[in-house]
């Protein structure tokens, strides 16, 4: 059974976890070939598929969709030579539209990491798809410190709300706008609901007459209309973490990523120069403060699962699907998301107790080893492509002995 994995670069940051997929394959007698995607010289790219002549070929995220012309339309590539095409979404679906939008997917898998992926995909027409859990490739992690020298991090990006909206108001329409507010803002106040849900319920809000203009823009300026989902998810996780922040002034937090905007008492931003250096500063920590994104609906997410690898307790906004990936108050603590008195207690009973908070940063290290390796994953990917590669090479033959027959 052949593969080929199409890559525009080699896996960097948490990507490289995915290297465990594609190891544990190998390891199963898949022939894998890397085929690096070149957009100045495609032809090669599609000759050497044609040469290499894969039962399946895969991507992350979209990334590797070839798109070739076929009686005057657009389609996939791997519809037009009849392969199939695996892609996994670690992120959300929609984040990439560019990369889908406007095709028919007859022969696409979508392997997603968060079951609410799947809005976004039958949104984008896509309807084949599979769900695994997040897993973690343990060699890539250092050794955690045996002495930890912070106390406490909040993980971002972190993004002032107002330069978003500044953002979008310059490019939205001034009558669609309102819209884009409205729903940031329902998200906000209900951090478990997903932006296609949220838009359909405030929209049902707005009087006919808006409703109309907006399906005829929606209609009329599709791609501008998916480019407003992403922002509207992105205002809302943004509220959220600049609500976190914002009260916790005062206490030594050191924001950890992208940070865009004005500091605030006794905070701090510590800048990474690479994914190995992020991991040693979970390593380095106590307490990591995680604010789920809207982009992950339903999901763990790798990033969280990593601050468990390195033995930091993860401190993470809780919703009704956290207990099925972490237990509470063993292997994470959990803080209700607009609870500003839950999440004061919360942070300052583990700084007086540190003992504790790495009393569950060890139980979550643990719960990672034990439930996020790859090869349960692994094997169900494997026995997919098994079952679908033996199926078409018993209905090849069949095809060829019906064809044999009637020579004769």
């Amino acid at each position: 059974m052949r593969i080929a994995l199409l890559k525009i670069a080699p896996f960097e940051g948490n990507l490289r976890h995915l290297n465990a997929l594609f190891d544990y394959l190998k390891n199963k007698g898949v022939e894998l070939r890397e085929i690096t995607l070149d957009p100045n010289n495609v032809q090669k790219v599609v000759e050497e598929i044609q040469e290499f002549r894969p039962a399946f070929t895969f991507d992350v995220n979209g990334t590797g969709i070839i798109v070739a012309e076929k009686d005057g339309q657009k389609k996939p590539l791997y519809d037009i030579l009849g392969f199939i095409h695996v892609s996994i979404f670690v992120e959300e679906p929609n984040l990439h539209f560019p990369n889908l939008f406007g095709l028919e997917h007859q022969n696409l898998i979508a392997l997603v990491t968060d079951v609410r992926y799947v809005e976004s995909l039958r949104v984008l027409g896509i309807k084949n798809v599979s769900y695994i859990t997040p897993f973690l490739e343990f060699s890539i992690f250092p050794e955690p410190e045996k002495e930890r020298d912070i106390d406490v991090i909040f993980l971002g990006p972190v993004i002032d709300p107002q330069i978003i909206v500044d953002a979008v108001s310059k490019n939205l329409p001034e009558k669609i706008f309102p819209l884009f507010m409205e729903t940031a803002e329902f998200m906000f106040r209900n951090p478990e609901v997903s932006v296609w849900h949220a838009l359909d319920i405030v929209l049902s809000i707005f009087n006919p007459q808006f409703q109309e203009e907006f399906a005829k823009w929606r209609q009329e300026k599709p791609q501008d209309f998916l480019r407003m989902v992403n922002d509207i998810a992105m205002l809302a996780t943004m509220r959220k973490r600049w609500f976190l922040i914002s009260f916790l002034e005062g206490i030594n937090l050191k924001i950890v990523g992208d940070f865009r905007g004005d500091l605030m008492e006794d905070h701090e931003r510590i800048e990474t120069k690479d994914h190995d250096e992020l991991l040693k500063i979970f390593g380095r920590t106590r307490i990591s403060i995680l604010s789920f994104p809207h982009t992950v609906p339903s999901g763990i997410g790798i990033t969280p699962l990593e601050v468990c690898a390195m033995a930091s307790a993860p401190m993470i906004d809780f919703r009704g699907t956290l207990p099925g990936f972490l237990v509470p108050e063993k292997e994470v603590i959990p803080y209700l998301p607009l609870d500003r008195a839950d999440i004061e207690e919360k942070i300052l009973y583990y700084l007086d107790n540190p003992q504790e908070a790495e009393e569950i940063g060890k139980n979550a290290q643990k719960a990672v080893l034990d439930r996020y390796r790859v090869d349960d994953r692994a094997e169900f990917v494997y026995k997919t492509l098994k079952d679908i590669f033996d199926q078409a090479t018993k209905q090849a033959q069949e095809k060829a002995e019906e064809k044999q027959e009637e020579e004769i």
